[in-house]
């Protein structure tokens, strides 16, 4: 697949004879037909200011459910801002990746056919398993531009050499949170230019806020290696980039104002004179208040560690190699979890979500897989545990 990748991505920048009718722009375009393929479709979305005698970049994107007009409508307001034609697959969702990939690419040699794009800013992004599946594209053929990865990490095709730019987008209630600060220390560590952006929320698309937010620092490093430096307009992001991390200041959001303390000083030190910022950075790290909220994540983080470890184990024990399954155990467990809850520590309480949504994504991906096989015994186990994830929910065997 890498080669065939490869060979299609190579082929870009050749002319093609545009013949097809360019759908109206400013309009969500849900079930487009990809020619050549078995009812393949996506949903295209083409910025207002779109023009067919322009080169204009784009932004491939992968839901993990195959709703492509859900995907394309979370980036409206970055392609308005700038410029950017939007696709998001009707038919890829999480499962095998060849068979993914095989659609990528029927996608791409459609869009290729009739769009004049650019192609030093083809960008992918994906929510969940397609943001593993964008970022497995970028890995495979390293040809965009940058990766939008929202709130989940990689596959096996991980970044390593490559020279696109990547973006964590990530919410702290998220169960994949821990694993995109492991990702971004991985990716630091390298040396492989990367940002994280975390907001409060659970495991859901980013907001069109958050998703400008990653623009913007995609666009920003294009204009650092610009010769010579529009310095103009690198100061109007720095001005938005300190009247946030001002926001979280005033807010006491201390993870987020460290988050984007960071960001600032890495971003503009070489373009922008920060020293004030650095030594206003130097005295925040030392503040009792920051010090008790960096140390109540970390104590979190380790027992949320604890737990994933656990409970997840003992999932693939009892349910995914079916085993006899013990659901006074899970039952303990669950109400050790959920007494963390009670205590008076907001990073506590974040941890639990995550734990929970963790095995509760885990089991109801069991469960459709009975549904499919008539495992009834087996299911009426998962529905029970379900239910003791989250008492509330609602199931039909």
């Amino acid at each position: 697949m890498r080669s065939s990748f490869l060979f299609l991505l190579a082929c870009f920048s050749l002319v093609f004879l545009r013949a097809q009718h360019i759908p109206e722009k400013g309009v969500v375009h849900d079930s487009v037909q990809v020619p050549g393929t078995n009812g393949e479709t996506y949903a295209l979305y083409l910025p207002k200011s779109y023009s067919e005698n322009t080169l204009s970049p784009i932004l491939f994107i992968y839901s993990p459910n195959a709703r492509g007009s859900e995907g394309v409508k979370t980036f409206l307001k970055a392609s308005e801002k700038y410029g950017l034609v939007l696709a998001c697959s009707n038919n890829s969702k999480n499962g095998p990746y060849d068979r993914n990939f095989a659609i990528a690419n029927n996608l791409f040699n459609h869009i290729f056919s009739f769009l004049n794009i650019k192609q030093d800013e083809m960008w992918v992004s994906g929510f969940s398993g397609g943001s593993r599946l964008a970022s497995a594209i970028a890995s495979l053929t390293n040809q965009f531009a940058g990766v939008v990865g929202c709130g989940a990490g990689f596959s096996e095709h991980m970044p390593s050499t490559q020279n696109f730019l990547y973006v964590g987008l990530c919410g702290n209630r998220d169960m994949n949170y821990g694993e995109m600060i492991s990702n971004k220390n991985y990716l630091d560590l390298i040396k492989f230019k990367n940002t994280l952006i975390t907001y409060d929320a659970d495991h859901r698309w980013p907001t069109p806020e958050h998703i400008v937010r990653a623009f913007d620092w995609l666009y920003l490093q294009k204009l650092k290696q610009k010769n010579p430096q529009p310095v103009n307009q690198i100061q109007t992001y720095y001005q938005s980039d300190t009247d946030l991390l001002n926001g979280f200041l005033e807010s006491g959001d201390l993870i987020l104002a460290n988050e984007q303390y960071e960001r600032i000083l890495k971003d503009y030190e070489t373009v922008i004179q920060v020293d004030s910022l650095k030594e206003n950075y130097r005295l925040f790290q030392k503040s009792k208040a920051f010090k008790e909220q960096k140390s109540a994540l970390d104590n979190a983080l380790g027992i949320e560690e604890k737990f994933m470890t656990k409970l997840r184990s003992r999932f693939s024990e009892e349910f995914e190699k079916n085993t006899k399954v013990h659901l006074k155990w899970w039952e303990k467990e669950l109400n050790n979890l959920e007494g963390f809850k009670a205590k008076d520590d907001v990073e506590l309480q974040k941890m639990v979500d995550r734990v929970k949504f963790d095995l509760f994504v885990r089991a109801y991906g069991q469960r459709r897989m009975l549904l499919q096989t008539n495992g009834a015994e087996q299911l009426s186990s998962v529905n029970r545990l379900i239910k003791i994830i989250y008492p509330s929910s609602t199931l039909t065997e």
